[in-house]
């Protein structure tokens, strides 16, 4: 009785206060933890599959102008949604969301570049790396010694990420740039908390700005080096299409919601399953099998995230 009592005591108050209780319950469950884990993890799905995709797309198109493409189009399909918090955005929005877009430019060249001069497999491991970076770069900016365990957690799931990927490893130029892009991602992660917390920024704002970044970042560098664009396929346009509007627009202000309501070690270590979804993609819509070894890797990977999860 006494719990029927309490809800019936918040309703009212909400009710007070000129919102609806089906509109308090919604925000409720998008504030929630389990919400910001399962779109992290949904996330972490998405990337999973775009390794292979990015790989047969740079085989035909340059990279530069495969990005600049790429990020244009998800700038422009983001445009309508968030054209009202752009114009109210204030100058530190701007300067915040410009910060940003460099470093995912960076990430997105070394990444793209690396991918096209090594395995998916290499570089599906390599950029989980990541994961083990954010505590560390964390402690730093924060001054705060990492937790033993966190970084037990992490270490575990990067494990099992050499489990699940790797078969007869060869390092190459392609895996510097990719290590190279993983760093840069922890950077931004961190960096992402440490330029918005507790500053009220339109993360619909703040995604397009940094997208719009690389559009033009990517665009210039094309000038100089492919002033003349190449024939695009369909099939190059419907991996673009889905690489832009699921792992770009989708996945970008998702991760830079949530990773403002927590920890980037967490989203870090949420993010790390991301190898998991390449594997089960490969299985599924390739056709490849799991050795015994992959499937001990993926079952560390699980454990490492959730003891990560009930640490932060």
């Amino acid at each position: 009785m006494e719990h029927i009592k309490k809800i019936r005591i918040d309703v009212s108050n909400v009710t007070r206060q000129g919102q609806s209780p089906l509109v308090s319950i919604g925000n409720k469950i998008w504030r929630s933890r389990w919400t910001a884990d399962i779109s992290l993890l949904l996330v972490a799905l998405v990337w999973g599959t775009t390794y292979v995709a990015s790989k047969d797309v740079v085989s035909s198109v340059p990279v530069m102008q495969f990005l600049f493409i790429r990020f244009l189009l998800t700038t422009v399909l983001m445009l309508p949604l968030t054209f009202n918090a752009i114009r109210k955005a204030d100058r530190s929005t701007w300067l915040t969301g410009i910060v940003f877009g460099l470093f995912l430019f960076a990430i997105f060249t070394l990444e793209t570049y690396g991918v096209a001069n090594t395995s998916a497999a290499n570089a599906g491991f390599l950029i989980s790396l990541f994961a083990v970076m954010v505590p560390l770069i964390q402690s730093v900016v924060y001054r705060k010694r990492p937790k033993l365990t966190l970084l037990g957690a992490v270490i575990l799931s990067v494990l099992g990420t050499a489990l699940l990927t790797l078969h007869g490893y060869h390092i190459n130029i392609g895996d510097y740039l990719v290590l190279g892009a993983a760093f840069c991602r922890a950077v931004q992660m961190t960096f992402t908390k440490k330029l918005t917390d507790g500053k009220a920024m339109n993360s619909g704002a703040l995604t397009t700005i940094q997208l719009g970044v690389v559009a033009i970042g990517s665009g210039f560098v094309t000038i100089f080096q492919h002033p003349s664009y190449t024939h695009l396929t369909i099939s190059f346009w419907l991996i673009t299409g889905y690489l832009a509007v699921f792992a770009t627009m989708f996945a970008f202000f998702i991760q830079l919601t949530m990773i403002r309501r927590t920890s980037p070690s967490r989203v870090a270590v949420l993010m790390s399953s991301e190898p998991i979804f390449a594997a089960l993609a490969s299985v599924l819509i390739l056709g490849e099998s799991l050795s015994v070894v992959a499937m001990i890797g993926g079952a560390c990977i699980v454990a490492g995230m959730l003891w990560a999860r009930k640490l932060t």
